[in-house]
């Protein structure tokens, strides 16, 4: 029987946004920005942070840096709302580092996708979930993102972990609605309390309609107010307007799709911080090398599209909280 879950990731639920890292020139997390930036999305409502995810660079960043955005988080958050810092890394030994500086630091809870660059077989990656857990002294979170590893977890495999008192929960980045439910119904049916969280930004109604514990869409970045509304309306059943606030994040992704050139990860990050640090919530698109900087084609069309789209759908949501008519 796994140890009951702690209070704190049995309440781990809503929108769990995975903030984007401010960066000054030098690649050094812009703390003044960064604050600002989780400050708003406060303002906004979500309901815990996802530090050091991949829209924050982690890949860029050593155990010391990756610990200043954790404490930063932490401060800002100062226990109102959890603060879930991942510290994924290439092999066991440099995760259990990063996770010991993370709660160091203030991380309410930990979590870790697996291992890349060297392929394991499966027993090798369930022991590295079960000795990260160890070393913090609580059940950490997976996060599924195989496109980025070399390794795809099982729904069985999640499942058992969760059931050993490993896991309490997942953030599946991969997007595939059919494991995802099969995952969400094997965890019910083991009797588990597996948070399960979707990060893809296209699907957010539908894993909360097949019995997502939240979301952890980047758009919360840009639109944190309209997603807590879609999950609020998903929560309270209101299908039809969760579809429509859905269909709208759609339209703001086609738009962001359009004004680059090319969907890297590169371009996508430099997205969010130009349309952040064009609406005041930081102050500078610096990401790190090697990832790039947008060109000036693409800064425009951002400013001329994007930009609007993501005011105009704030707006409305708190329009609508205003109770106008407009």
């Amino acid at each position: 029987m796994p140890p009951e879950m702690p209070m704190p990731f049995r309440n781990l639920h809503g929108v769990i946004a995975p903030i984007i890292l401010p960066m000054a020139p030098d690649g050094a997390v812009d703390v003044r920005s960064l604050e600002c930036h989780l400050r708003h999305l406060f303002d906004a409502g979500v309901h815990g942070l996802w530090v050091n995810g991949t829209t924050g660079e982690f890949h860029a960043l050593d155990v010391a840096e990756r610990a200043v955005a954790v404490r930063v988080a932490a401060e800002v958050a100062a226990g109102r709302a959890p603060v879930v810092a991942h510290v994924g890394d290439t092999a066991t030994r440099l995760a259990i580092r990063h996770a010991r500086a993370a709660v160091d630091a203030g991380a309410d809870q930990v979590s870790v996708i697996a291992p890349y660059f060297a392929e394991l077989n499966r027993e090798e990656l369930r022991d590295h979930y079960r000795r990260i857990a160890e070393a913090v002294g609580f059940p950490i979170l997976a996060y599924h993102m195989p496109r980025l590893t070399k390794f795809a977890l099982t729904a069985d495999c999640v499942v058992r972990l969760a059931q050993e008192g490993v896991l309490a929960g997942i953030k599946d980045s991969d997007g595939d609605m059919a494991w995802f439910r099969r995952l969400v119904r094997r965890s019910a049916a083991a009797g588990s309390e597996l948070r399960c969280f979707t990060g893809g930004s296209a699907i957010s109604d539908l894993s909360l309609f097949v019995g997502a514990s939240g979301v952890t869409s980047s758009l919360a970045n840009l639109t944190p107010s309209h997603l807590v509304a879609l999950y609020d309306a998903a929560r309270a059943g209101d299908w039809a307007r969760a579809r429509l606030m859905q269909d709208q994040l759609d339209d703001l992704l086609e738009a962001m799709r359009l004004a680059r050139r090319a969907p890297t990860l590169s371009t996508v990050v430099s997205t969010y911080k130009f349309v952040l640090a064009s609406l005041g919530h930081i102050d500078a698109d610096h990401a790190a090398e090697p990832l790039a900087l947008l060109d000036e084609d693409e800064r425009q069309r951002l400013t001329s599209t994007v930009v609007p789209m993501v005011r105009e759908l704030e707006s409305a949501v708190r329009a609508k909280e205003r109770g106008d008519d407009t």
